[in-house]
Formats: C-alpha cells, sequence, structure tokens
C-alpha cells in the first residue's frame, strides 16, 4: 500500500480512476459520481467553480501622517473607507511625524504617507489631488471677537458691515485672516508680534479681534490676566474649506474618499460625528444668536462647493 493512502481511501481512489477513464466516452453522469466520491474523500473541500475563478478583492493600505489617534479627521478618514466604492481601502497611522509641507510633498512622491488634510488653497489645489468635499463644514471660517475687559457692547450695536469695518480690528500679519479683511476693506491693524496683539486689545489700542470658534475660549483662558472677554454679539464668516488631499496621480484614491464622504453626508453619519466632536462648542459660544457678517475670500479656489448649503454649517441671523 502506498505509504500516501490510507484505507479507508484506497477503494474511492480505485472507484475514481475507473470513473474518470468512463466519463471520456459516457459524459456528463461519471463526472457527477466523480465530484461526489471526491467529496467523501477525508480532507478535500469542495469549491464551487464560480466561487474558485473569482479573484478576491485586493485591500490597499492607507498612511495617514503621525501615530495612531482618535480625532475627527482620522474618525472621518475611517468612516469616509468604510462604504463599498471604487476600491476598498483599510487605514493605518504611518509614525511620520513631520512639518506639515514635508509631509504633504512625502504623500505626492508616494513615499510612506497617502492621505494629508489641510485647508483648500489655490496653491494646493494645483499642486495635490484635491478631495473637492468640506470636512469641516465651513466651520474653520468661523471667527467669533475678543474684546477688552471693559468692551462687551462695543459690537452690540454693529448691524452693517460698513459700521464693522470701520472699527479698528487686529489680526497677525501673516495669517491668512490678515488678507482676507484687507480685501473686504477693514481697518486693519496687523502686528508680527502674537503677545502684543492681545496688549493692544487690553489697553484699547484696537477694538476687537477676532478669533477662530476652535480657539477663542483657549486664548481668553491663556490671556487670562488680560480680563479679556468673548463678545457675544456678533460672527465674522469667510467661506473656508477643509479637504482630503492625496498624490496628483492617486485618483483612485480620491474617487473612493469622495464617493464614501458623500455616501456619510447623505446617510447623516457625516453630520453626527461633526456634532460629536463640535456640536457642543457651537452651541456654548450661542452662535445661532449672533449677527452674521460674511466676507468675500479671495484665497478659496473655484472647486469649493459652495453651491451645496447641506455641506456647510447652518448660519442664521437671529430674529
Amino acid at each position: 500500500m502506498s505509504p500516501y493512502f490510507s484505507g479507508d481511501m484506497l477503494i474511492p481512489m480505485i472507484c475514481l480512476f475507473q470513473l474518470r477513464q468512463s466519463s471520456r466516452s459516457h459524459g456528463r453522469l461519471p463526472g457527477l459520481l466523480i465530484s461526489i466520491l471526491l467529496a467523501l474523500l477525508p480532507g478535500v473541500v469542495m469549491v464551487p467553480a464560480a466561487a474558485a475563478d473569482q479573484p478576491a478583492t485586493a485591500v490597499t493600505t492607507v498612511y495617514y501622517p503621525g501615530a495612531t489617534r482618535h480625532e475627527y479627521y482620522i474618525d472621518l478618514l475611517q468612516l469616509a473607507l468604510s462604504y463599498p466604492c471604487q476600491q476598498r481601502f483599510e487605514l493605518k497611522a504611518s509614525n511620520l511625524d513631520l512639518p506639515k509641507k514635508r509631509a504633504f510633498d512625502l504623500m505626492n512622491a508616494g513615499q510612506g504617507i497617502d492621505v494629508m488634510f489641510g485647508s483648500a488653497s489655490i496653491e494646493r489645489v494645483a499642486e495635490y489631488r484635491a478631495v473637492p468635499f468640506p470636512l469641516m463644514r465651513g466651520l474653520m471660517g468661523l471667527r467669533v471677537a475678543l474684546v477688552s475687559k471693559d468692551g462687551l457692547d462695543t459690537l452690540k450695536h454693529v448691524h452693517t458691515q460698513a459700521a464693522l469695518a470701520r472699527l479698528r480690528v487686529g489680526q497677525f500679519a501673516t495669517w491668512s485672516d490678515t488678507e482676507i479683511l484687507r480685501a473686504n476693506q477693514f481697518n486693519l491693524e496687523a502686528g508680527s508680534d502674537l503677545d502684543g496683539l492681545y496688549q493692544m486689545l487690553a489697553k484699547g489700542r484696537i477694538d476687537y479681534f477676532p478669533r477662530s470658534v476652535l480657539e477663542v475660549q483657549h486664548d481668553q483662558q491663556q490671556y487670562q490676566h488680560l480680563q479679556l472677554q468673548i463678545d457675544p454679539h456678533i460672527l465674522l464668516y469667510y467661506p473656508t474649506a477643509v479637504y482630503f488631499y492625496v498624490a496628483k496621480d492617486n485618483k483612485a484614491l480620491a474617487d473612493t474618499l469622495l464617493c464614501g464622504l458623500e455616501q456619510a453626508q447623505q446617510d447623516g453619519k457625516l453630520n453626527k460625528l461633526f456634532n460629536q466632536y463640535y456640536g457642543g462648542l457651537l452651541q456654548q459660544l450661542q452662535i445661532d444668536k449672533r449677527r452674521v457678517f460674511t466676507l468675500h475670500n479671495p484665497l478659496l479656489p473655484d472647486d469649493v462647493p459652495l453651491q451645496r448649503p447641506e455641506l456647510w454649517y447652518p448660519l442664521s441671523q437671529p430674529k
């Protein structure tokens, strides 16, 4: 007896050999019997022909910058890649902690980073492949003013943009806010010393200092010795977007991300994630009770989908 066959396999194997000889001349019936005998052989697993011919769907790893962490952008990436779109991707941290411009360039060269996130600018859209979907729902363009301890009423009776523009507004010289305020003809005091701007505000040398809704509470706390106050009356808004970016030649990942983001927006999961991270903050700042002044943003790329209100945080004038 062959050392490769046990006794309970020998008889089925002999029958199988004879049936194969017969099937060459007698057609389908012996073929069916062959399949039955194969199923009876110990250790043999039958695979349907259609399944055997179907290739497994490849899963490509997508690396994001930095270490593994939970934050809005990473959770949103994971959400976008969870939908059944053109290709399958899995998300992992690259553990590469680099300056942002360097990380963008590595991504474009395909060297360890596959996706980045950052503000939508004309330069970035030209250099990398942007996914034209506003991840932050315009939140980065919402500005709340810091005022001096005696200045809580400074903006109380300001109801027109012309009146607001006449007041002295402080801003850091190299920030994009400065260019936007200047383009909208505000009475701008630009400074190159950030601490100095807060000092100027406390001393009444400027009337207000607009800060991002993501930063204003932190800034008030950091400079609490100056007793600065958060103005409760107005909200400055200029359209801004934060995009995911991939390498210029990585159309597959860009298309899959856009597909997933659109589905997350449609089924409500994107707004749920946004509210989980930022809903409480916006309520604390009472965004819906402020007079909104919308400014033109000359730095905004043409492809930002401003015509789709469902992608942006809703702003309404208080009644």
